[in-house]
C-alpha cells in the first residue's frame, strides 16, 4: 500500500466514532512527543517472536499500538536496527504475514488480520463481537481500549492525565547503573527527606524507602503492577524497595499527584508504581561488577532471565543475587572523624570513653588514667567514627515469575509471584554505658571492690572497648503471589484480582550488655563474690581501657534479638467501559471496590522486653490488624473539541469511600481538567483531598526506649533562670539522652488537600522537543507526631509537659517521654521543570536529551497547633535528631543519550543546591555546600555473537566528595541526598539468545 493510500484511509478511519472495546495489547507510554508514523527514529529490534517485537516498537516510537496478541505469539519476528520511519518498521515486521496496520486515531496504531479487512467478511457485527479480532477495517463503532497508566483505572491509549506522571523506562533503568531501586530513585528530583538505604547504617535496617515532596516514606505509597503489597517486616510503615528485584522491573511509573481518591490511603504525597516485565522471550545471561576508586564497595549482581510463549499463554522467570561491600567512615576524608571543627562542623565524639569518666560526689568530673584519675580535659571524648560502617553490605537473593493463560478471546489469567531474601550487616562502635541515664539508673556502690572514691557513683560513663564491636544484623524475607482475571463483557473490561504478600523480618544486635547482669556487678561486693560463688562476677568499670577482664565481657555480653512480619490479603475487582458521546467524544467510566487485611506483629526477646540490654533498643512488643473496605468510581468527561480535532477540553473526577475497621472512615474526592490549546499546548490542572491511616505499628506501637540525638536548651548558661524550664546548666558534653515512644490506639487519619497546575509544550518549530512546568501545593494536617526534642523544646521554653520531661538535680535529661499525637501541619509547595529533546537521526547516530527539576518554593512544618510554623525550604536537618532529613530548594538531573548502530552513550549530571544548617550545641548557622556529578556509560552490542552486549561505565567522574552536613550524625554527611562513594566504575556483560 503506498504512502498516500496510508494516509487517506487513515484520515478516513480518523472520522469513525470508536465505542466497542477490543481484545489485545496495548502499550501507553506518554512520552510527550507528537510522534506519527512517518517520524523516524533509531530502532533496535530484537525479540524473536512477533508479539514482543511491535512492543519493542511502541516503546521506541512512541506510539500507541494494539494487535491480536493470540495472532502474533507465535509468529517469529526479525531483528531490525537502524534509523528508519515508523512505517518501515510495521512493514517489515509485518512482511510475509497474514497482518496488516492501519493508523485510527493521531497516535494509535491498530494490527489486524488481512483475512478480517472488513465487517462482512467477519460475518455479522455478534460473529465479530464473539471473535474479536482486535480490529476490523471498515467496521464503525470500533473502540480500542489502551492500557492503565498510574493514576487512573480507566484504559485508555495515548491519554495523557491532567496530573504529570514520570516514567523511568527499562532502557532508563539500565543507562543508569542502578542496582537497587533505593539507588535509582534517590536522584529523582522529585524525592528529597528522609528516604532509607544501604547508605544510612547506624538507624537503618538494610531496607529502602522513597520520599516524595520531602514528606516522610508513609506518605508515597509504592504500589507493585499497580497493587498494594506487605511493608516492611519489622512493622514498617512503607514498603523495601530492596524486597523488589530490579532484575525483573519493566519500568517504574511516578505520579506526583495526591491519588487517595484513586489508591486509597497513604498516597498524599504520589504514587510510586513498579511495573514488572512480562513480555520476554529467549534467554538471558548477565553479570555487572563495580568498585569504588578507593578500593571497597564492591558490588556484583548475576541474573538469569527465561521467557517463552505457547499456544494460548506466556511463561516469565527471573533469578538474580546480589552482593554489596561495605565503605567504613574510617576511609573517607569527610566521614572519618566525628569531630569538624576544622572545617566549621561541630565535635559529636561522644563522652562515653574507653577509659572510665567518672562525676563525683561534688560534681567534679575525672577520667581514669593509669593506676589513677586526672580531671578531664576537653579533649577527652571517645571518635566512634573509628568503628562504623557507611554503606551497610547487603546480600540479596531473588526470585521473580509471571505469566499467562487465555482461556478465550474474552478472558485471559495472569498470575505472579516473587520471592525475595536479604541480609545487612552493619558495623556499630562498642557499647557505650551511661549509668545515670538509663531507663533504671545504674549505681557503682561505695562497697563495690572496684570503687576507690568509698560513695556511690550514680554518673559513670564508659565505652567497652574490651567487647567486639557491635553487630546489627538484619534479614528479612518477602514473598508475593497475585492471581488476576481480566475479560470484556457486553463492552464492560472488568478484572477479579487476588493477592498476598508477606514480609518477615529479623534484627539481631550482638555484644551488647546485659543491664541486669551489670546492675549487680556494680552493687556491694556482698551480692556479687564471683561466678563459682553466687554466679556473679563483679565488673571494673571505673579503670582504664582495658581493665574489664575476658570473665568480666563473658558474663556481661549478650544478643538481643526481635523478628516481626506485615501482611496484607487483597481482593479487588473492576470494571470500566465508555458510557456515552459528549461534544468532545466519548466519556469513559470506572467502578470498582477493595477489601484488604492488614496485619503486624513485632516481638523483642525477653531481654529486650524487659528493658534488659544497653546498646540495644528496648521496646515492648507490637502487635495489630484491621480490615479496610473501599469503593471508587472514576470518570473522563470529554466537554469539548473543536472542529479540526486540535483543541478539546476534558474533566476527569473521582471519588473514594474507604471504611477501616480500627479508626473509622474517609471519603477522598479528585478533579482534574486538560486544555488542548492546538497540536502543541496542553493546560493541565488537579485538585485533590487524601488522607493517611495511621499505620497499625502508629497505633499499637508498644513502649520503645532509645538513645536519641536531642539538642538540650538546658546545656547553654544563657538559658539557666530565663527559661522557665531551666533551672540549672545541663552537662553540655551529652548530645544522646534515654527516650520512650509509644503507640496511641486514639489517632485519627492525616489529611490532606492538594493543587497543582501546569503545561505541556511541543513547539511545532522543533520537532521532537517537548517542555513542561507544573506547580504544585500541599497542605496536610493532623500529622502524627512523636517529637522528643519538641516535647523538650516545649518543657524549657514554656514549662510544658513537666510529667515528659524527668531530669535529675544537677539539670540533665535523664528522660523523655514522647507518644504518637495527632498535633502536626505541613505545607509543601513548588514547581516541577522537565524537558524532552529527540534530534533527528543523522548519520552520527541518534542523540536524545532530557532533563529534569524541581523548584521548592516553602516546606511549612509546625510540631503544634500553639507553636510557629519553622520553613525548612532550602535546610538540613537530620533524623538522628528528628529532623526531617535534606530538603534543598533545587534538585535536578540532565541526561544525554547517544545511539549509532552498536554502540550507545549517556551522561547523566546529577544537581543538589547548598542547603542551611544548625551547628549541634550552638545557635549557629551554616551552608551545606551544592553538590553536581557526572556519569557516563558506553555500551556495545557485538555482531560476531549475536545477543552478546557490554557497558562500561564510571559514576561521579570528577570524584565530587559529599559536602560536610555538622549536624549529620551518619558520617557528617546527608546520606540521604549525597553520596560517599566517590568515583564508581562499573561494567556490565549480557547475552541473550
Amino acid at each position: 500500500m503506498s504512502s498516500s493510500e496510508r494516509q487517506a484511509k487513515s484520515r478516513a478511519f480518523a472520522r469513525l466514532r470508536h465505542r466497542i472495546a477490543a481484545v489485545g495489547v496495548a502499550l501507553c507510554l506518554s512520552t510527550g512527543l507528537k510522534a506519527s508514523p512517518e517520524s523516524s527514529a533509531h530502532f533496535v529490534i530484537d525479540a524473536p517472536q512477533l508479539s514482543p517485537a511491535l512492543i519493542q516498537f511502541s516503546r521506541q516510537s512512541g506510539l500507541s499500538i494494539v494487535f491480536p496478541d493470540h495472532l502474533a505469539r507465535n509468529i517469529e519476528s526479525r531483528p531490525i536496527q537502524g534509523t528508519l520511519s515508523s512505517a518501515e518498521v510495521l512493514d517489515r515486521l509485518l512482511e510475509d504475514t497474514d497482518l496488516d496496520w492501519e493508523l485510527i486515531e493521531s497516535r494509535i496504531i491498530a494490527v489486524y488480520s488481512k483475512d478480517c479487512e472488513s465487517s462482512r467478511d467477519c460475518a455479522s457485527a455478534a460473529d465479530t463481537i464473539s471473535r474479536y479480532p482486535v480490529y476490523v477495517p471498515g467496521l464503525e463503532e470500533t473502540y480500542v481500549y489502551g492500557s492503565q497508566m498510574t493514576g487512573s483505572r480507566i484504559r485508555r491509549p495515548g491519554y495523557e492525565s491532567a496530573a504529570p506522571v514520570d516514567v523511568l523506562s527499562a532502557p532508563e533503568i539500565e543507562l543508569s547503573g542502578a542496582q537497587t531501586l533505593g539507588e535509582l530513585l534517590k536522584f529523582v528530583p522529585a524525592v528529597a527527606g528522609n528516604s532509607l538505604s544501604t547508605a544510612i547504617s547506624n538507624g537503618g535496617d538494610g531496607t529502602a524507602s522513597v520520599t516524595l515532596r520531602g514528606l516522610p516514606a508513609s506518605n508515597t505509597l509504592v504500589l507493585i503492577n499497580g497493587r498494594r503489597v506487605a511493608n516492611d517486616g519489622l512493622a514498617g510503615e512503607s514498603v523495601d524497595l530492596n524486597s523488589i528485584p530490579p532484575a525483573a522491573v519493566e519500568r517504574i511509573e511516578i505520579l506526583k499527584d495526591g491519588a487517595s481518591a484513586i489508591y486509597g490511603s497513604d498516597a498524599i504525597a504520589g504514587v510510586v508504581n513498579v511495573i514488572m516485565k512480562r513480555d520476554f522471550y529467549g534467554l538471558l545471561a548477565e553479570t555487572f561488577y563495580g568498585q569504588t576508586q578507593e578500593g571497597d564497595l564492591d558490588t556484583q549482581t548475576h541474573t538469569l532471565q527465561y521467557g517463552t510463549g505457547f499456544n494460548r499463554g506466556s511463561l516469565f522467570i527471573t533469578g538474580s543475587y546480589y552482593k554489596q561491600d561495605p565503605i567504613f567512615s574510617r576511609d573517607r576524608r569527610v566521614s572519618r572523624s566525628a569531630d569538624t571543627r576544622d572545617r566549621g562542623g561541630a565535635d559529636q565524639r561522644s563522652s562515653a570513653t574507653p577509659n572510665a569518666r567518672v562525676v563525683l560526689p561534688d560534681r567534679s568530673a575525672v577520667i581514669a588514667e593509669g593506676q589513677g584519675y586526672r580531671p578531664i580535659g576537653s579533649n577527652d571524648l571517645f571518635d566512634f567514627a573509628d568503628f562504623t560502617t557507611a554503606v551497610v553490605p547487603l546480600e540479596r537473593s531473588s526470585l521473580f515469575a509471571n505469566g499467562s493463560f487465555d482461556f478465550s478471546d474474552q478472558v485471559v489469567a495472569f498470575f505472579d509471584m516473587s520471592f525475595v531474601d536479604t541480609s545487612a550487616n552493619a558495623t556499630l562502635a562498642p557499647t557505650p554505658v551511661f549509668t545515670g541515664f538509663e531507663q533504671t539508673p545504674l549505681v557503682v556502690s561505695a562497697d563495690n571492690r572496684f570503687n576507690p572514691f568509698g560513695s556511690d557513683l550514680t554518673d559513670v560513663r564508659r565505652r567497652l572497648v574490651e567487647f567486639p564491636d557491635r553487630r546489627q544484623r538484619n534479614e528479612s524475607t518477602t514473598t508475593r503471589v497475585g492471581l488476576t482475571l481480566e475479560g470484556l463483557a457486553a463492552d464492560w473490561n472488568w478484572d477479579l484480582s487476588v493477592n498476598w504478600s508477606r514480609s518477615e523480618a529479623t534484627e539481631t544486635l550482638s555484644n551488647i550488655v546485659n543491664a541486669d547482669r551489670l546492675r549487680r556487678a556494680l552493687g556491694p561486693d556482698a551480692d556479687c563474690q564471683g561466678a563459682d560463688v553466687d554466679g556473679c562476677v563483679p565488673v571494673d568499670l571505673l579503670g582504664p581501657a582495658g581493665s574489664i577482664d575476658a570473665a568480666q565481657v563473658d558474663f556481661l555480653r549478650v544478643s538481643g534479638d526481635v523478628s516481626g512480619y506485615t501482611r496484607l490479603t487483597s481482593f479487588s475487582s473492576n470494571v470500566s467501559r465508555s458510557l456515552f458521546e459528549l461534544p468532545g467524544g466519548r466519556s469513559d467510566i470506572a467502578v470498582g471496590f477493595e477489601h484488604r487485611l492488614e496485619a503486624t506483629s513485632k516481638r523483642p526477646d525477653a531481654l529486650l522486653a524487659s528493658t534488659g540490654t544497653i546498646g540495644g533498643t528496648n521496646f515492648e512488643a507490637t502487635r495489630g490488624d484491621r480490615r479496610i473496605s473501599e469503593l471508587y468510581a472514576e470518570t473522563i468527561l470529554p466537554l469539548w473539541k473543536s472542529t479540526t480535532g486540535y483543541s478539546s477540553l476534558s474533566v476527569e473526577a473521582a471519588l473514594r469511600f474507604s471504611d477501616y475497621s480500627d479508626f473509622g472512615d474517609n471519603t477522598a474526592p479528585k478533579l482534574g481538567a486538560r486544555l488542548q490549546l492546538g497540536p502543541s499546548v496542553l493546560l493541565r490542572s488537579t485538585y485533590a483531598e487524601g488522607f493517611r491511616a495511621p499505620s497499625l505499628n502508629e497505633l499499637y506501637e508498644g513502649a520503645s526506649e532509645s538513645q536519641a540525638f536531642i539538642d538540650d536548651p538546658c546545656t547553654r548558661p544563657e538559658n539557666v533562670g530565663t527559661l522557665p524550664g531551666c533551672s540549672a546548666v545541663a552537662d553540655s558534653s551529652r548530645n544522646q539522652f534515654l527516650t520512650v515512644t509509644g503507640g496511641n490506639p486514639e489517632l485519627e487519619a492525616e489529611t490532606s488537600e492538594s493543587f497543582s497546575a501546569g503545561f505541556l509544550w511541543t513547539p511545532g518549530i522543533i520537532t521532537g522537543l517537548s517542555l513542561s512546568a507544573d506547580y504544585f501545593n500541599i497542605d496536610q494536617d493532623n500529622v502524627v507526631s512523636s517529637s522528643a526534642q519538641f516535647v523538650v523544646n516545649q518543657n524549657a521554653r514554656f514549662g510544658r509537659f513537666e510529667e515528659n520531661v524527668i531530669r535529675d538535680e544537677n539539670g540533665n535529661l535523664t528522660l523523655v517521654q514522647a507518644t504518637n499525637v495527632n498535633v502536626g501541619q505541613r505545607k509543601v509547595k513548588g514547581v516541577d521543570l522537565a524537558f524532552n529533546y529527540q534530534a533527528p537521526g543523522r548519520s552520527w547516530g541518534k542523540l536524545s536529551l532530557s532533563g529534569s527539576a524541581t523548584y521548592l518554593d516553602e516546606y511549612l512544618a509546625r510540631l503544634d497547633a500553639s507553636s510557629g510554623a519553622v520553613d525548612l525550604a532550602g535546610t538540613f536537618g537530620d533524623e538522628a535528631s528528628e529532623g526531617l532529613g535534606g530538603i534543598p530548594r533545587w534538585k535536578g538531573q540532565v541526561g544525554a543519550r547517544w545511539e549509532r548502530e552498536r554502540w550507545q552513550a549517556s551522561w547523566e549530571i546529577h544537581f543538589v543546591s547548598d542547603m542551611r544548617e544548625i551547628v549541634p550545641g550552638t545557635e549557629r548557622h551554616r551552608t551545606i555546600d551544592n553538590w553536581m556529578v557526572h556519569d557516563l556509560q558506553l555500551g556495545y552490542t557485538f555482531d560476531v555473537l549475536e545477543g552478546l552486549r557490554w557497558s562500561v561505565g564510571v559514576d561521579n567522574v570528577l570524584d565530587e566528595a559529599a559536602p560536610l552536613a555538622a549536624s549529620g550524625f551518619n558520617d557528617n554527611i546527608d546520606g540521604r541526598t549525597h553520596e560517599l562513594k566517590g568515583r564508581y566504575w562499573y561494567t556490565k556483560l549480557s547475552q541473550r539468545f
